[in-house]
């Protein structure tokens, strides 16, 4: 039967320990972000958070016996508000970092593969060549929205959702097309709205500019749209049209020289420039030239439009 001295130096003894033990659980560590690779021991995850001593060894034994905790979840944690404690509850559960990838309206596949480059993600679809499509390009064909990841995800599952989405609306918004509206697919739909989406200023001025498009389509007219120029020239577009550009016969995307849609998109587009494309018609307006940074005036003839590049400063 033990003494009372003797249960006294037992209470100490447990005291000696449950104290640094709690101590331990609940501090915190220097790191901010930590990764856990598939194949990391939990003891050697536990080293780079703590100082790798025998008695925090013996501490971190206790209490993944406790709560009963065999592995920890390979992922990217962000544990700059986490006690100990709080850190081994993520690892063991998976609760690992989220990060978003934004595609926005208006990037091309050139701009995407940078942003991707960029991410956390795996760039396993450089190109877009991943991507399994009855559409006969690759250009245009995701859908603008913010899309979720954890570190080291394959960037072909999110593109693949992309277009699925993107092929979805499309193919809504083309079942409601007008009969006046003269586009022969979805994939000549695409093309017209990505040229929308790169000339328009505001949402407001797409249906307008819709208008023009399918009126000069409608009357055999060339497009002649500076974003089709631009396209064509990437990657490698040093940020000025000059007069050959718009002369040069082997771009293929020069709406200045060939007629109607060029071959492919030329861009990712949102929402407002597919409802303009798809249930557009043959507007009033021939012609539009940006007024503001942000607006275009539109003209019914050539001498109305003349008079406003005149205005505005342009035919100097």
């Amino acid at each position: 039967m033990l003494s009372i001295r003797n249960i006294f130096l037992l209470i100490i003894a447990i005291a000696s320990i449950i104290g640094p033990y709690v101590a331990l659980l609940n501090s915190t560590s220097s790191l901010s972000l930590i990764t856990i690779e598939r194949g990391d021991s939990m003891y050697g995850v536990i080293s780079k958070l703590v100082p790798n001593t025998y008695l925090n060894r013996l501490f971190f034994k206790i209490h993944i016996k406790q709560n009963q905790i065999e592995s920890f979840k390979a992922g990217e944690y962000d544990i700059s508000q986490m006690t100990i404690a709080k850190s081994i509850d993520a690892f063991n559960k998976g609760d690992s970092l989220t990060r978003s990838l934004q595609i926005n309206e208006g990037i091309t596949i050139f701009d995407l593969d940078i942003i991707i480059n960029n991410s956390l993600l795996i760039n396993d679809c450089l190109n877009l060549e991943c991507l399994k499509t009855d559409y006969p390009f690759k250009e245009g064909v995701l859908y603008p929205d913010t899309y979720f990841y954890k570190k080291g995800m394959k960037a072909s599952e999110i593109l693949k959702a992309s277009h699925k989405i993107l092929d979805n609306k499309l193919t809504y918004l083309w079942d409601k097309k007008p009969q006046s509206n003269m586009l022969k697919n979805k994939f000549e739909a695409l093309i017209l709205a990505s040229i929308i989406e790169k000339e328009a200023g505001n949402h407001l001025e797409k249906k307008d500019i819709a208008g023009v498009f399918l009126k000069r389509i409608s009357l055999g007219m060339k497009l002649q749209a500076d974003p089709t120029i631009i396209y064509g020239l990437l990657p490698n577009f040093d940020g000025d049209i000059k007069k050959t550009d718009i002369l040069d016969k082997n771009n293929r995307y020069n709406t200045y020289m060939i007629k109607g849609l060029p071959p492919t998109p030329i861009s990712i587009v949102s929402i407002t420039s597919l409802e303009a494309a798809v249930l557009g018609t043959p507007g009033d307006y021939l012609f539009f030239v940006a007024d503001t940074p942000t607006s275009h005036h539109f003209s019914r003839t050539y001498e109305e439009h003349k008079r406003m590049i005149k205005k505005i400063g342009l035919d100097k």
